[in-house]
Parts: structure tokens; C-alpha cells; sequence
């Protein structure tokens, strides 16, 4: 997403070195792939260019949104076989309840600086999607709302309070900053989620984890003493957080059923 974005003002300040110039895209850049679809002088091509960010945005926030959305649901996988949830719970979870939930069953807290700044550009990203851009006064209000401690770091990164920018009347938009924070604020949740199932789920329920990813990483292993000599130093490797003993792999093992 970084790349699509400093790319557009990479190709727009490339351009300029034509100004002037009558030829068409095709003409000047033959080589490049699909250019045929943008048959454009290069004063139209860098007029366009100058307003991909607010584009990109708008497809790149909803995009770090659904994949933390899917990283959600892959934690609840993880508490449901754990036998901590429920497949109807997990039904019934929507972006706007799935922390809440998971804080529930997990029995601990996730950053509240940063479920507030999510549930903001989650809101925002409805917004945009779902209603043309336009900001119901619910938004507007959530806008003017976020604690100190949120609003602080939301204007660091995006250098901009998000009530200038979510207004009635005004569409909503999504700037470099916004993206950045999209993937920050995901990035420090997922994190707090991931430390917590580390220590939330069972020890079982890892070991027989992490014997499934070794197999899954390793299927040319198929005699059983391979695969005991290659275990340990692939647990040390990618689960070395969970400190597994070779008892708990050997469990794992006759679990499996090898």
C-alpha cells in the first residue's frame, strides 16, 4: 500500500519532466505494461496522479481493516477449539463487538488508545463505503470524542485532529496519514492479541498447534524419525515465545497419532 502510494507521486513528479509535451502516454511509454488504458497527455495523466492518495486510501484503509477483521476471526478459531467460545459467539461477532468479546473470553484488556481509534476509522470506512462519504452525526460526535490519550497519537501520525476532517456536510476522506494510522493502530491490536492467547490458551492446545504448522511447513517429511529430529529446532525457531518442553511436543506427537 506504501508502494501504490509514494508510486503515484513518484510517476506524478516523473511526469512533470514532460510538461509541455503533446505526445500521449502510449507514445512516451510504450514498455509499460496496460498503458494503452490511460491514452492521456501528461498534464491529464499528472492531474489524476495528484489525487490517488484520497483513492488509494479508500481502498487501502477498508483493505488493513478486513485483513486485522480476519485476523480476528482466526484468534477466535484458536479459543474455539481451546473450547473457550462458542461457534455461535463467534456467529454473532461483528467488527464493532469482536474486542469486546475476545477481551471477555480472554479475561484481559486490549489498549483502549487504540479500540478507540479503530472503532474511529472503522466508522469513518462505513462511511465512506456505505453512505457516499457522507458523516451521520453519530460519526461526527465519535469525531469530537476520543480521549486525550487517543486524540494525542491520532494527531501525531495523521497531523491532524479528525474532528477538522469528519464534519456534517463534508465527505470523508482518507489521506496518507489516516492509512498509516489504519495500520499502526491494527498492527499494536493484533499484537495485544496475539501476546494474550500466548498466554491464554492451553498448553495443549498450542503444542498441537504448532505440530500441525510443522507439518503443514514440512510435508516431503514422512518417516516419523525425521520428523522427531526436525520438531525441536522448528519449535525453537517459530514458537520459541511458548518455551514448549519436548514432553509437551511428545504429547502433541501421541496425540497426532505418530
Amino acid at each position: 500500500m506504501m508502494a501504490l502510494l509514494a508510486g503515484s507521486r513518484l510517476a506524478e513528479n516523473t511526469l512533470s519532466l514532460t510538461d509541455g509535451s503533446t505526445r500521449l502516454l502510449p507514445e512516451i511509454f510504450p514498455a509499460v505494461p496496460h498503458i494503452r488504458r490511460m491514452n492521456l497527455t501528461t498534464a491529464n495523466a499528472r492531474s489524476l496522479l495528484s489525487q490517488a492518495e484520497q483513492h488509494l486510501g479508500a481502498m487501502a484503509v477498508p483493505y488493513a481493516l478486513a485483513i486485522h477483521e480476519d485476523f480476528a476471526n482466526t484468534c477466535f478459531a484458536l479459543l474455539l477449539r481451546d473450547g473457550q467460545i462458542t461457534s455461535a459467539e463467534i456467529r454473532n461477532a461483528r467488527a464493532s463487538s469482536m474486542h469486546g468479546l475476545f477481551e471477555q473470553k480472554i479475561g484481559k484488556q486490549l489498549p483502549s488508545d487504540s479500540i478507540e481509534q479503530y472503532h474511529l476509522i472503522r466508522r469513518m470506512r462505513n462511511a465512506v463505503i456505505h453512505a457516499g462519504g457522507k458523516p451521520q452525526q453519530g460519526l461526527v460526535t465519535a469525531a469530537n470524542n476520543l480521549s486525550h490519550r487517543a486524540l494525542a497519537q491520532w494527531m501525531k501520525v495523521t497531523g491532524d485532529s479528525p474532528a477538522t476532517r469528519v464534519k456534517i456536510g463534508v465527505p470523508v476522506t482518507f489521506s496518507h496519514g489516516e492509512l498509516v494510522l489504519a495500520l499502526a493502530v491494527t498492527k499494536r491490536i493484533s499484537q495485544e492479541m496475539n501476546f494474550a492467547l500466548r498466554d491464554g490458551l492451553s498448553r495443549d492446545t498450542w503444542a498441537d498447534v504448532a505440530l500441525e504448522d510443522f507439518v503443514s511447513e514440512h510435508p516431503q517429511l514422512v518417516h516419523i524419525a525425521q520428523r522427531k529430529r526436525k520438531l525441536a529446532g522448528f519449535l525453537r525457531s517459530y514458537y520459541q515465545a511458548l518455551n514448549l518442553t519436548n514432553a509437551e511436543g511428545t504429547a502433541a506427537m501421541q496425540r497426532a497419532g505418530w
